[in-house]
């Protein structure tokens, strides 16, 4: 009994192996190619298996790419999403240095993020949907990304004791996002230093914050 218990053990943890291997593969293949180079048989190459034995992982090429979704989400955004929360149910209490101090703090936890792989970043900017919220794959990543982001924007609001419009709220955070992904994109190209590109969000998103929300307790 022992044995075939150590056995089965041993074919489940294969199989786990296998399908981190997978996604590790189709995170790289993206990283390189973009959505446009996203093939089953090239995944399973990138694992070592063969095109069949994917499907012993994953229904399809879309339900692994929905599960790295969810774990690119979760990786960027748990480092950071307590950290903005706080500073937006603290706003009133900061004076202008602090905030500017808190905010560039967390801007470099969403530049650290996006360096971690930036040719990823490039890639997803280049092929988000524009004309739809969601989208299937990574593509729609930046996307899911941005309703999260409202979210986080909804809950420190609230707590601050704001009242608020969603609206408000989607405008903040899609003005906010279209100068991150600029400067992000332009600090690859070493157009500007990092901290310059930080330096001037933080003042933005100062002021924006001011003329949407400061009048709304």
């Amino acid at each position: 009994m022992s044995k075939a218990i150590g056995i089965e053990s041993k074919r489940e943890l294969a199989k786990a192996n296998t399908r981190r291997a997978l996604l590790k593969s189709a995170l790289q293949l993206y990283s390189q190619e973009g959505a446009q180079g996203m093939s089953m048989n090239k995944v399973a190459k990138g694992a070592g298996i063969a095109q069949p034995s994917f499907y012993n992982h994953f229904q399809s090429l879309d339900a692994l790419q929905e599960e790295l979704c969810e774990q690119l989400k979760e990786s960027y955004l748990s480092p950071m999403r307590m950290a903005w929360i706080t500073m937006l149910k603290e706003f009133d209490s900061l004076t202008d240095e602090l905030f500017d101090q808190r905010c560039q703090q967390c801007l470099r936890m969403i530049f650290d993020a996006a360096f971690q792989n930036i040719e990823l970043f490039q890639h997803l900017i280049e092929d988000r949907p524009r004309l739809s919220l969601h989208n299937n794959g990574l593509g729609g990543l930046v996307n899911d990304l941005q309703e999260e982001w409202i979210d986080i924007f909804s809950q420190g609001l609230t707590l601050s004791g704001r009242t608020f419009t969603s609206s408000d709220v989607n405008l903040f955070v899609d003005i906010a996002a279209a100068q991150v992904h600029e400067l992000l994109l332009g600090c690859h190209q070493q157009r500007y230093q990092r901290e310059q590109a930080i330096q001037l969000l933080s003042t933005s998103f100062q002021s924006l914050f001011i003329s949407l929300f400061t009048n709304k307790k």
